[in-house]
């Protein structure tokens, strides 16, 4: 370009180079299911802005009027209180599917009449999105997309837990679904075989057994039973908080529980615990020893046992999730740009001090990003396309800790002075 012309000083401002690679939101979570808004919102026309519209909600406060208290037979007041209950609830996108002026049973209000097919969601003709199909809109209307998704009472259901999965897969998030109430823990193993509810193996899904039991506020009883999977979620934001995204979240306390469906025995040592028979399933389950309070106990995902990749863990997943969509943020600034080496390199450095700053936070044991000059050829740098290559590991957890103990007669020959 020609330059134009100038007579006197100038300052001439480049911001090239001062593009950092920046990390995505990892504590946002897409709640979807049902809400009593008629208790909060007096007319049709009020209630059609929570009906199927994508509403964030960061506190208690905002819980309940938007979506109103804790009420039997809903299952959004009742998420937001299990993950408010483990702190900060990070952003929580919340999706109400049910309308009172359609959903009822004769003039009354009535949530059993959602079905599956509308938690499941579509686009409508007219072009709304409706259940889960709305998590697909998040990036567009908020800047992120959510990276857990839970649809508590609901998730039980093959169909719901199975579109979870396609929609966690597409948005690199996590599906955290229940299995069903009334199961015995032998009937929880039974449902990952061949013929069972939740045969899968996607690393996108973390499959929770048993549910909890929480005060009952909302009936006559003292207390009922409520998911496992909203609970998860909590301390799951928790732990990305207060932690990073890179921790673990099992072994992890949680919080306004006071007992478990069906007991889950815990002895650190024995083999024979329900939580290794839970886990070896691939089953996040829920467990209390001596003095621990009830606490997560389980690191991987439905993707384990049939996988032995790291991304069965559940932290090394989100780990991949976390870098993998900050690279890609990072380099659409870099998208239709020309192929110079100055840009090529430029892109590679941004990525690599990304990593090694990463690395010295303990995310990974080692990662490099380099432009492949060996996959790259002429022609498809002819042909606009750039290849790159990220070599990583995430860091494992201490899962099992084994202690190879001796006993050595040389310890008597040293305390009692003995000859060799």
């Amino acid at each position: 370009m020609a330059a134009t012309f100038h007579h006197g000083p100038e300052v001439v401002e480049h911001k090239d180079g001062v593009t950092v690679v920046r990390d995505v939101k990892s504590a946002v979570t897409y709640v979807n299911g049902t809400a009593p808004i008629h208790d909060v919102h007096d007319t049709a026309q009020k209630r059609a802005g929570y009906i199927n519209k994508r509403m964030i909600v960061r506190s208690h406060l905002e819980a309940s009027a938007a979506f109103g208290p804790h009420k039997a037979g809903y299952t959004i007041p009742a998420a937001l209180d299990a993950i408010f209950d483990q702190g900060d609830g990070g952003t929580i996108i919340v999706n109400n599917v049910f309308d009172p002026d359609t959903h009822k049973d004769g003039a009354a209000p009535d949530p059993s009449k959602v079905t599956t097919q509308e938690i499941n969601g579509t686009i409508t003709p007219a072009g709304q999105a409706t259940g889960f199909s709305g998590a697909y809109e998040c990036y567009n209307k908020f800047g992120y997309f959510p990276k857990l998704l839970i649809a508590p009472g609901y998730s039980p259901a093959a169909t719901v837990r199975a579109e979870m999965d396609v929609v966690a897969h597409r948005l690199n998030a996590l599906a955290i679904a229940d299995l069903p109430l009334g199961l015995t823990k032998q009937q929880a193993v039974e449902a990952r075989g061949a013929t069972g509810i939740a045969n899968t193996s996607s690393a996108r899904t973390i499959l929770t057994y048993p549910h909890v039991v929480i005060e009952d506020t909302a009936g006559a009883a003292e207390t009922r039973l409520d998911p496992l999977s909203s609970r998860l979620a909590g301390v799951i934001i928790a732990t990305d908080l207060e932690q990073g995204w890179h921790h673990s979240s099992s072994n992890r306390e949680i919080k306004g529980i006071v007992d478990l469906e069906v007991p889950i025995n815990f002895y650190p040592s024995d083999y024979q615990n329900d939580t290794n028979f839970l886990n070896e399933a691939g089953i996040v389950t829920a467990m209390r020893s001596f003095a621990t309070g009830f606490r997560t106990f389980g690191n991987r995902s439905a993707a384990f046992p049939s996988s032995s990749h790291v991304e069965n863990f559940i932290h090394a997943r989100r780990i991949l999730d976390m870098t993998h969509e900050a690279i890609i943020f990072f380099l659409m600034n870099y998208v239709d740009r020309l192929g110079t080496r100055q840009n090529v390199e430029a892109a590679e450095e941004g990525v690599n001090a990304y990593l090694r700053s990463k690395v010295g936070e303990g995310v990974f044991y080692g990662a490099s990003f380099r432009f492949d000059r060996t996959k790259n050829t002429p022609e498809q740098i002819a042909d606009g396309r750039f290849f790159y290559r990220l070599e990583c590991h995430p860091i494992s957890v201490m899962e099992r800790i084994t202690v190879d103990s001796y006993v050595d007669t040389k310890f008597i020959a040293d305390a009692l002075s003995l000859a060799a």
